[in-house]
């Protein structure tokens, strides 16, 4: 297996145009309901306009809610929705909220809402009937809607907003949830996780919130290293190892995260997130912009150093599908996009997506896309 390598980076600033987003639906801010309202759009406040998404677990991995904050990120001003805990029943996950989720959105500019879900249905399917599980999941959304109202009107940085978020109404919407679980259980009949284990999570931050920072970073860091050995079945990762960054800037945002693959080749590191389809010709929409966020990030490192040394980076998205014959990279030319089509008999659809994947890696700084087949 290849070493897995630690990376340092630093970024100033981040400048991204992204060109695979869909169309998002825009709602009043009266009309607006968290539960009925689709996964991103933008909501209209008399005081102003704001892109949201939501996140329908606090862990990122779970869920993929980049794919989601990828179609928001054109805005001028974007939030996010984010539970502080997901409780699923005893005998399902526990999930809560860590300090590198609110360091990620820190380095991207994008407001947190802090939400908790209020009420749950015992899961009857076939599969989970005699199990503790929960489902249905609501969230409490005059809380959200108190602090999408602010940030509206809010005139400092998404840095300045998550940071005294965090610090002044955390603990207060964490107890809400501890509180709220309680009540879905006695409810429900469902068994959740000891109030306990949820309590002495929150008296960490409690205690102190530069602790609990380091406490989390520690556990991010411990994640990404672990996911660093893992390969899932549906990867086509042929090319290299796995890796660990720790990305900062000079406002305080740290974050320790992996990417698919980190590629050595003639003196440059080559960043890579890597999509595959075992079916169709391209991997899923969705799946194309959870890789395509990752490497906003990325693409707008000012420095990266292996060792303590600098080095030369750039980064690429590949996405692999079945029955690709050759490959292309973006961006190109378009008599040598024209040859791809041709050979690949494209429909119409690809044709579009293709053609909006090369106009991304045209208008951003340091991104490559390849295309190519996953049969070697």
């Amino acid at each position: 297996m290849a070493e897995t390598l630690q990376f340092e980076g630093f970024i100033k600033d981040v400048s991204y145009q992204a060109h695979l987003t869909s169309d998002l639906v825009i709602y009043g801010f009266n009309e607006f309901d968290v539960n009925k309202a689709k996964s991103f759009g933008v909501i209209n406040h008399p005081n102003g306009q704001v892109a949201y998404s939501k996140w329908t677990s606090p862990k990122r991995t779970r869920t993929y809610p980049f794919a989601r904050l990828y179609n928001t990120y054109n805005a001028q001003k974007i939030l996010t929705i984010i539970p502080v805990m997901k409780d699923e029943g005893l005998d399902g996950d526990l999930d809560k909220i860590q300090y590198s989720t609110i360091s990620w959105m820190n380095l991207l500019n994008v407001y947190i809402v802090l939400a908790y879900y209020e009420r749950a249905d015992k899961n009857r399917s076939s599969k989970q009937k005699n199990r503790d599980k929960l489902t249905s999941q609501k969230l409490n959304a005059k809380t959200i809607k108190d602090q999408i109202k602010t940030i509206v009107s809010y005139k400092q940085s998404a840095l300045h907003w998550n940071r005294t978020l965090f610090e002044t109404r955390f603990v207060e919407i964490y107890e809400k949830a501890i509180a709220s679980y309680e009540l879905i259980s006695s409810k429900s009949k469902v068994k959740v996780h000891p109030k306990g284990t949820k309590l002495q999570y929150l008296e960490s931050v409690r205690k102190d919130y530069r602790r609990f920072r380091d406490i989390s970073l520690r556990g991010s860091q411990g994640a990404a290293l672990r996911e660093s050995k893992t390969v899932h079945a549906q990867e086509f990762l042929e090319d290299g190892g796995k890796s660990v960054f720790l990305i900062e800037n000079y406002l305080g945002g740290i974050y320790h995260l992996t990417v698919d693959e980190v590629l050595h080749d003639r003196g440059e590191y080559v960043i890579q997130e890597s999509k595959n389809s075992t079916k169709k010709f391209l991997p899923s929409i969705s799946d194309i912009k959870d890789g395509l966020f990752k490497l906003i990030l990325f693409s707008n490192l000012d420095s990266l150093k292996v060792r303590g040394r600098k080095v030369k980076f750039s980064t690429r998205l590949k996405l692999t599908g079945y029955k690709v014959k050759g490959n292309i990279q973006f961006p190109c030319r378009k008599t040598e996009f024209d040859d791809f089509v041709r050979l690949n008999k494209v429909s119409r659809a690809y044709q579009e997506t293709l053609h909006k994947l090369n106009l991304e890696a045209t208008n951003n700084k340091n991104l490559t896309i390849e295309v190519r087949g996953n049969n070697g």
